[in-house]
């Protein structure tokens, strides 16, 4: 059966889903809408640890104390602490927003868990898309099969043995079977229509 893999991050990022191109436009348009999304969470997140940092405390009482005294200076009423106030608020308002962005994501994750069950019920592989490869594999093989033909005659005439079979080790077809002791020396040799037509069986069969 054909490995699809095993991967446990998340299947609506970047890196666990198909090419935008590959899929319905109803779905590429959400998944768009997603990565913006998410982008934005990313920065609300930013702005709260930003606000969170305790230099912005900092920032807001010296402020508040500069407000004072110059206002004390000038004889003139001590203004309210507006800078502290203004920090709290801000710090509520940017947890508020990373809660709204995050919601937000959330929403479109659930559309897009909708979309992409309707669309895989409409791109589900039928007969055609199987005897579409199978035919092109079954050409392939036949060039094949007729250029080692060929070129098993020109070894004939060239003093070498006359061997027209379509056929090698099968550690030539797949080198990694020399990490597990196979060689040409201790296996057998396999057809390259067999070769063919099991990787075709491999890739396209459900398992």
């Amino acid at each position: 059966m054909r490995d699809t893999g095993n991967y446990s991050g998340d299947r609506y990022g970047l890196a666990g889903r198909p090419p935008l191109e590959a899929l319905p436009a109803e779905l590429a348009k959400l998944l768009t809408e997603h990565d913006t999304a998410v982008q934005r969470v990313r920065d609300a997140e930013r702005e709260r640890e930003r606000l969170a940092q305790r230099e912005r405390d900092e920032e807001a009482r010296k402020a508040d104390a500069d407000a004072a005294a110059a206002a004390a200076r000038a004889g003139k009423k001590i203004p309210p602490a507006t800078a502290a106030a203004k920090l709290t608020a801000d710090r509520d308002d940017a947890e508020r927003n990373v809660d709204a962005q995050r919601a937000a994501v959330k929403a479109i994750r659930d559309e897009i868990d909708e979309a992409r069950n309707a669309a895989a019920d409409k791109a589900r592989p039928g007969e055609a898309d199987r005897t579409r490869i199978d035919e092109a594999a079954a050409a392939f093989v036949d060039a094949l099969e007729q250029a080692v033909a060929d070129r098993a005659a020109y070894d004939w005439m060239t003093g070498r043995g006359y061997m027209a079979a379509a056929q090698t080790w099968a550690v030539d077809v797949v080198p990694a079977l020399s990490n597990h002791g196979i060689s040409r020396g201790n296996s057998s040799t396999v057809a390259a229509r067999a070769v063919v037509t099991n990787l075709v069986d491999a890739l396209l069969e459900e398992g």
